[in-house]
């Protein structure tokens, strides 16, 4: 029986955790651009970050998640994924030319896109909070949509000039205004069921308790199933184990309250760690970097993109390591 620290999380669980440090900090740019089609691609993990994901899949998926809500790909549809937003891919066999495209804006860049007439940053987040975060596009809007996104990945590669951004930026207005319309005029697609729906009701509960002690042998009795059972499944549906899961949710909580002034001791209790060993050791293995370290890289970001707003610096944190 493996030892557990005081997170109430296996530290073999932690042990094995893969998932990569990606965060818009590390691009000065503060978007990014792709398009592709894979011939023979396996599910990804479920996942967040700290920047908005405009993603249009094309042909070739199966299902996405989105949190415990669960959507049956179809050509053209859309979805505007939040930061923090767990989500990822699921399929019941290899996906076979798999081709979609997407838009990775930092949320600083997205105010900027607002033009001053729209706070989108704020429109897209209560949007999601309502569920009405995906949709499906006419041909002709999704044809248009991976466009835009190809020139912008096209153009990525360019000198880093004042017109070439501004370039950009123009092209990331029309994808927004053309997001937003199909958002006004458009009925959000549904979320189906899947053949296991007890994980869904344990990922919903486990997003809203995801800061307490959550043990798989509680789960098991909470939702009257057996222990296997469970585990097997939920590591089916979301390719990661319960553990993993749940502190994945922590650190990716962590690192949204690093936007504030709280100090990094509050934030580890916070998101459900004992004491602050433990949500070093765990935010350090996860992401590949300190919580101090990754703090500094959204203030060295922040920095760049806020006089663009006319916002003020970054405030100060007092309680850093």
């Amino acid at each position: 029986m493996m030892d557990e620290d005081r997170t109430g999380l296996s530290q073999g669980e932690e042990n094995g955790l893969t998932a990569p440090f990606d965060t818009m900090a590390e691009r000065q740019r503060g978007y990014e651009a792709h398009y592709g089609v894979t011939d023979r691609m396996t599910v990804t993990h479920y996942h967040c970050h700290d920047y908005y994901e405009i993603y249009i899949h094309l042909r070739g998926g199966e299902f996405m998640g989105v949190d415990d809500r669960l959507y049956r790909l179809m050509p053209n549809h859309l979805f505007i994924i939040p930061p923090f937003t767990m989500h990822g891919l699921s399929c019941t066999e290899e996906m076979r030319g798999y081709e979609r495209a997407f838009l990775n804006i930092s949320p600083e860049v997205l105010q900027t896109l607002g033009c001053g007439q729209i706070e989108l940053d704020r429109f897209f987040q209560a949007q999601a909070a309502k569920g009405l975060n995906t949709y499906r596009l006419s041909g002709g809007d999704a044809e248009q949509l991976v466009g835009w996104i190809r020139e912008l990945k096209e153009h990525a590669g360019r000198e880093d000039t004042e017109i070439g951004r501004f370039l950009d930026y123009a092209m990331m207005v029309n994808v927004m205004t053309l997001v937003c319309r199909t958002m006004r005029s458009v009925a959000p697609a549904e979320g189906t069921e899947v053949s296991s729906n007890v994980v869904q009701r344990v990922l919903t509960y486990i997003n809203s308790h995801y800061t307490q002690p959550i043990r798989v042998s509680d789960l098991a009795r909470r939702f009257s199933v057996s222990e296997s059972y469970l585990s097997h499944e939920f590591s089916r549906f979301t390719h990661r184990s319960i553990y993993e899961y749940v502190l994945y949710r922590r650190v990716m909580l962590a690192r949204k309250l690093m936007l504030q002034q709280t100090s990094l001791n509050a934030i580890a209790f916070q998101c459900g760690f004992n004491d602050y060993s433990n949500f070093l050791r765990s935010f350090t293995r996860m992401m590949g970097i300190s919580p101090s370290r990754y703090r500094k890289q959204l203030r060295v970001f922040r920095n760049v993109e806020e006089p663009q707003l006319g916002g003020k610096d970054w405030p100060a944190v007092h309680g850093e390591e």
